[in-house]
């Protein structure tokens, strides 16, 4: 059941004064943007505004102070689940989080502020509507919850069993590992459970519990209905999904539809795409790679940044499905994401191998860090008579060879970002001259502030040019041999000539200057952008970068003969200048040179990768969101190997295929989680790769593959770049 807080204004805030409440889901406070755990508004009174306090301003008429209030908390407090609306004079928050109690406790309100809390029910509000229960043969107990959005009914108990599933891969590095549950229904004539059959997925959610302990969440899949006419009694068929195989069909986009722009944190992407599935769950993350510089004790996903624009295709118009988003993520680390418990999991096969107490990073339903967990993947498999439980059973087990990997080609296709400024349309922040990754001198006038204006720079002209950085951008990281143009719009309001604009564009140590087009060491060089018109768009091609280090950007006049009038600058970018031979990506090739196998596994091509230069967008950035990021490591190997990340990433794929890989076959009597590390006896170590559990029966059908990580020194990388065409590696 959804809360509603309705905040009534019965007469304008007093100054000085706010209110105060926090939302709980279960028991712990929705964390906010700001890091905050609770509201907290104040209000002071306008004119007499304090500018080192973000309060709400108290203005004439009590509805644009309550308007003033609900855009202060759409920005400050937003979050997934609570909508703000006015209604009347007053604000309503709608609290709506599937699968939580909640709870909301008011702490102080200002005198002339009252603040009622209500249990709604709304179109969305999901509720239990059956629910059946059982124990197995070993006597484990069993129950099944489905709710329903929108039911206001009553709880009915149903009869039937579950069995618990996971998606068939065929390699220990598959990334995306959905899963699902099948429910078996009695049904009957008189109880048919057709009001299951939804046209939207989302409709009915289930939780399927384990002696107590949530095994799995997701919802009703809408296809797949089976009904089995037995007399006047049934059995129905329905299958239940996680959400993971649905991100296939949804774009990468904010819930409005709205692509997504700018540099993200991997955290908030992998975030942004899970959401998605329309189930919010805990995400846990164990990643033990990082790049240098950062420590080892870090959650790496929460300290780098990718392009969202990276997540576009070639055609420039179709974006990127959130599974393609997410894959790019993982590949690049050979991690995979299940779902674990009612929680999602992201791991590394590899690091199993190696250390089966595996430490997550534990991140709630808003996307907060929590806390840290250490879970215990071992588990031992074997045969009845040798006292083992869970055992074999059946007697259907087998066991098949897959071959090793003798080489690999991961592909990196690089991609030009369209533009370097971070604010190339000069948008301004209010009335005042302020502008973001922009510094601005107002010492010598040179710009005027045009209230009718909300972006660009707005020159007084003149007919000398000064040395006062009037206008200087923010540093832009570039590299050695970057070949960039400057791209500047404008418009002049002179009736005499067209305007020069007149930069200083610097490398480090390097000028810019444009007679003749060279970079020097001359702090007095200018570059003179000469327009042939008077307005338009002007694009000029600068020589290549001299160094790899920081690119700064300063208007400093704009000249006319006689200096009549303005010259309007409505943007300024730096933009890439590609050519019919641009290097279009690169690859990591690796082969063993003990030959221990021809099997060279299929290339695989990733959008994200190290680049020196920031005109690239598969470009990864650290935590700063500058910085490219060039050498990675990996926790416990010696420091001194130090390397790209997707050398890293496709050495992996030979370490885990290092030799010619059991594949175990068969039923087992028992239960044993998907996220395992399992030792069967006398055979070896194994993950799953195929998985089902009857809850009924208490019987596992699976596949199980062989895990190898260990280091090998016969590993041979090359690296080459891309010019267009893709070729299979062969065994030298």
């Amino acid at each position: 059941m959804a809360k509603k807080i309705t905040i009534n204004f019965n007469s304008q805030p007093t100054a000085g004064l706010g209110f105060r409440y926090a939302i709980k889901l279960n028991t712990i406070n929705v964390v906010y943007p700001s890091g905050e755990n609770e509201v907290n508004i104040e209000y002071q009174s306008f004119p007499y505004l304090d500018p080192t306090k973000v309060d709400i301003d108290i203005v004439y008429g009590l509805s644009r102070t309550i308007d003033n209030t609900l855009a202060f908390l759409v920005v400050y407090y937003s979050s997934p689940g609570i909508t703000y609306s006015k209604v009347g004079d007053s604000i309503e928050v709608l609290a709506e989080m599937p699968d939580f109690t909640i709870t909301v406790s008011v702490f102080e309100t200002n005198p002339n502020i009252s603040i009622v809390v209500t249990d709604v029910d709304t179109p969305n509000t999901i509720k239990l509507k059956y629910f059946f229960q059982y124990k197995n043969i070993v006597n484990h107990e069993y129950i099944c919850e489905i709710y329903q959005k929108g039911y206001t009914g009553d709880l009915t108990e149903i009869h039937g069993t579950a069995i618990l599933e996971k998606g068939s891969v065929t390699s220990l590095l598959e990334p995306i590992r959905g899963g699902g549950v099948t429910l078996k229904l009695e049904a009957s004539k008189e109880f048919t459970l057709e009001d299951l059959y939804s046209q939207n997925e989302q409709d009915f959610s289930i939780k399927l519990y384990r002696n107590g302990n949530l095994i799995f969440r997701g919802y009703l899949h809408p296809d797949g209905v089976y009904q089995d006419y037995i007399r006047d009694e049934w059995i129905i068929t329905l299958d239940c999904v996680d959400g993971l195989g649905a991100l296939a069909n949804l774009a990468y986009v904010e819930t409005n539809g709205v692509p997504y722009l700018g540099k993200q944190k991997a955290i908030d992407i992998i975030y942004n795409c899970l959401k998605r599935t329309g189930i919010y769950m805990p995400i846990n993350i164990s990643i033990n790679t990082y790049y240098e510089g950062l420590s080892d004790i870090s959650q790496v996903f929460s300290n780098i940044y990718f392009n969202a624009d990276r997540f576009v295709k070639t055609d420039n118009d179709t974006i990127m499905s959130c599974e393609e988003v997410l894959r790019s993520i993982l590949d690049i680390f050979k991690a995979c994401i299940t779902q674990i418990d009612g929680e999602w999991y992201i791991f590394k096969p590899n690091e199993i191998n190696t250390n089966a107490y595996v430490t997550f990073w534990n991140y709630n339903i808003s996307n907060n860090y929590v806390k840290k967990n250490t879970l215990n993947l071992n588990r031992e498999l074997g045969s009845q008579i040798d006292n083992y439980y869970p055992h074999h059973c059946t007697g259907n087990q087998k066991i098949e060879i897959k071959g090793a990997i003798g080489g690999f080609r991961l592909g990196y296709k690089y991609g030009l970002v369209s533009g370097l400024m971070p604010n190339p349309k000069l948008i301004k922040n209010g009335s005042a001259l302020e502008y973001d990754d922009w510094t601005i001198d107002q010492s010598n006038n040179a710009i005027v502030n045009d209230p009718l204006k909300t972006y660009g720079f707005v020159f007084k002209n003149k007919t000398s040019y000064g040395f006062i950085h009037t206008a200087m951008s923010d540093l832009i990281p570039v590299a050695e041999g970057d070949v960039l143009s400057l791209k500047v719009s404008y418009e002049t309001s002179s009736n005499s000539y067209n305007p020069t604009i007149v930069f200083e564009i610097k490398c480090g140590t390097n000028y810019l200057d444009s007679s003749p087009l060279e970079w020097n060491n001359s702090t007095s060089s200018r570059f003179l952008l000469q327009t042939d018109n008077k307005s338009g768009i002007t694009t000029i091609p600068i020589p290549a970068i001299p160094e790899s280090n920081n690119l700064t950007i300063s208007v400093i006049d704009c000249l006319i003969f006689g200096g009549d009038g303005t010259t309007w600058i409505k943007s300024i970018d730096i933009i890439p200048t590609p050519n019919d031979q641009a290097i279009q990506g690169e690859f990591h090739t690796v082969e063993r040179s003990d030959r221990v196998s021809t099997i060279v596994k299929e290339n695989q091509t990733v959008f994200n990768g190290d680049n020196p230069s920031t005109i690239y967008l598969g470009a990864i950035f650290k935590f700063d969101g500058l910085t490219p990021t060039d050498l990675w490591f990996r926790k416990g190997i010696a420091s001194a190997y130090k390397f790209p990340l997707l050398r890293i990433a496709a050495e992996e794929e030979m370490r885990i295929s290092q030799k010619p890989t059991k594949a175990f076959i068969g039923d087992f009597y028992g239960y044993i989680p998907y996220l395992s590390l399992v030792s069967i006896n006398n055979v070896g170590r194994f993950m799953f790769v195929e998985w089902s559990y009857d809850t009924m029966s208490n019987v596992t059908t699976c596949k199980q593959l062989e895990l190898f990580a260990n280091e090998i020194e016969d590993i041979q990388y090359a690296y080459t770049l891309d010019y267009g065409a893709t070729v299979k590696p062969t065994i030298v």
